[in-house]
């Protein structure tokens, strides 16, 4: 007979499971060195026949180690093993059983690197009822207990899953305690906030192997993001580069197809670089070094310069083709100047 279960909870446990817990009572003791010492307190109902062999489950994925595994009933302890398996310790023991009664079981461990250490405040952060069953949990209760060295220290707590009623006990005790029974893979997780750097703990390597993956996982990201960027540039130059292949490609087809016209354009752009060349040269050196000219300052053939004047030679260069005067007579300057055709005088 299911005393006290309600009739949703007694057709759960008579047609899925042949037993139920009437509770599970959790406590937590936190160490000063951050170890926790946890005590379960199992009450199993057995409705009908069943194996004799029970088993519980604990991840091991936020802590350093699980040790000193003990199962206890009516206060004296019972052979038991451990192993692991799937990153979970396990947890095996075997009793008598003649369905239906009651048994009542304590299961005494201690959690190794089980805090979550950080800046803003350490946690204890715990599944104190397990999901993985099939049988529901009737009542359930959870107590939380810290040093005396965090005494009026506790920030915060609350908890997680299947809702309780919290309240703090004293300076350094809370206590969860469900509001409900709590059905088949739900779970009730606590989380207990004081603050950092009191309790002598170190960061727990699971959490320092978690923190590096994380930024392993961001410098994987940067350099995929760094690695995409130079494959969009070597693409872009790829592009460029096909595209300058192809400017030149059509060059060299219309120089191909139209040769005499590529001849003709390039003879007229030589022409055309040469004669400019030309014209920068020409313009004058100077103003002629001396006078001169067809005639000097006299008239006719007489004068300074005569045909040839003072200038340092005819025909080319700076100066003028007259001078003062007229062509004959008269006047400062002539066709002399640097260069020409004659020598200095006339």
């Amino acid at each position: 007979m299911l005393i006290g279960l309600s009739p949703a909870l007694q057709t759960i446990a008579q047609g899925t499971s042949p037993f139920y817990w009437d509770f599970i009572n959790v406590e937590i003791d936190v160490q000063k060195n951050g170890d926790m010492l946890v005590s379960e307190t199992q009450k199993y109902v057995f409705t009908q026949s069943h194996t004799n062999q029970r088993y519980r489950y604990i991840p091991l994925d936020k802590v350093d180690k699980i040790t000193d595994v003990t199962v206890w009933e009516n206060q004296e302890q019972i052979p038991s093993q451990t192993g692991i398996k799937n990153n979970q310790i396990w947890i095996k023991w075997q009793h008598q059983l003649n369905a239906p009664e009651a048994h009542t079981f304590v299961l005494k461990y201690r959690v190794i690197g089980g805090l979550h250490i950080n800046e803003n405040g350490d946690k204890v952060y715990w599944k104190a009822i397990f999901a993985n069953r099939n049988a529901p949990i009737q009542n359930a209760k959870i107590i939380v207990r810290l040093p005396e060295i965090l005494s009026e220290k506790i920030q915060t707590f609350k908890s997680f899953g299947t809702p309780t009623n919290p309240r703090k006990i004293n300076s350094t005790v809370v206590e969860f305690v469900a509001k409900k029974a709590i059905p088949p893979q739900q779970e009730i997780e606590v989380m207990v906030q004081f603050p950092h750097n009191i309790l002598d703990v170190s960061t727990p390597n699971w959490q320092r192997i978690q923190a590096v993956s994380s930024i392993s996982q961001q410098e994987i990201e940067v350099m995929a993001m760094f690695f995409h960027n130079v494959l969009d540039v070597s693409t872009a130059i790829l592009h460029l580069t096909q595209a300058v292949s192809s400017l030149f490609s059509g060059l060299l087809e219309l120089i191909s197809s139209y040769p005499i016209m590529f001849i003709v354009l390039l003879y007229i752009a030589l022409f055309v670089v040469s004669s400019c060349s030309s014209s920068g040269r020409g313009r004058g050196r100077g103003r002629g070094r001396g006078r001169g000219g067809r005639g000097g300052r006299g008239g006719g053939w007489d004068g300074y310069g005569g045909y040839g004047g003072y200038g340092c030679g005819g025909g080319g260069g700076d100066g003028g083709g007259g001078g003062d005067g007229g062509s004959w007579g008269g006047g400062d300057g002539g066709g002399g100047g640097d260069g020409g055709g004659g020598g200095d005088g006339g």
